[in-house]
């Protein structure tokens, strides 16, 4: 059933006032009264929606990640008719720049959410979306060209989550047309063909 348009309004000032005091201080150290107090409502209106400032916060990431989740489909991709120089423009265009562009207009959460003392529940999250889509590829193979599956996943998540974390807290942040660039650039070459490149150009100098 769909939400009564008076809890919709008080729901989003309630997030919003969580966004802001998230800002200023450490979610252990945020009362309910605070939040309350610059939504402008209540504390009853506050419990009759969220048990705590922890299921506010769970609702919020939930909400993002289900946003994501349907940018991010790779049986959405016609992996069968395209090649590999094809099939990473069309990832790098379908998926990665939906996603960046999704993080992008909701910059402050995200900000904000990465930089929790404790680890986001979005960040688990999204690891796991990028899991299960790359499994999707893989298949029941239990190594990627000799590399252990897990150890493959890992060292890939790893680095397109740090890559994101990085462009969403840098104050000098390049668009999201450079930004997904550099992703498509760093995934398809590899690091190691980067770092050969610069050497063979230090020889050559």
């Amino acid at each position: 059933m769909a939400e009564d348009r008076r809890v919709r309004k008080s729901k989003k000032a309630i997030k919003n006032a969580f966004i802001q005091l998230l800002k200023e201080k450490n979610i252990e150290y945020i009362t309910i009264q605070q939040i309350s107090d610059l939504a402008d409502v209540n504390r009853g209106t506050f419990y009759l929606n969220y048990e705590d400032k922890y299921a506010l916060l769970e609702e919020m990431e939930d909400e993002q990640i289900e946003k994501i989740k349907s940018f991010v489909d790779f049986r959405k991709l016609d992996i069968n008719n395209q090649n590999a120089v094809t099939f990473i423009e069309d990832f790098s265009e379908k998926i990665i720049k939906n996603v960046v562009r999704h993080i992008s207009e909701n910059l402050e959460f995200y900000q904000i959410i990465f930089n929790l003392e404790r680890k986001s529940k979005i960040e688990e999250q999204i690891a796991d979306i990028v899991r299960s889509n790359l499994m999707h590829l893989i298949g029941n193979k239990e190594d990627v060209f000799g590399i252990p599956v897990n150890y493959y996943l890992s060292y890939v998540i790893g680095s397109m989550m740090s890559m994101i974390k990085y462009w969403v807290s840098d104050h000098e942040q390049v668009s999201i047309d450079e930004f997904v660039q550099y992703i498509s650039t760093i995934a398809s070459t590899g690091p190691l063909s980067i770092m050969k490149r610069l050497v063979d150009e230090k020889r050559e100098k």
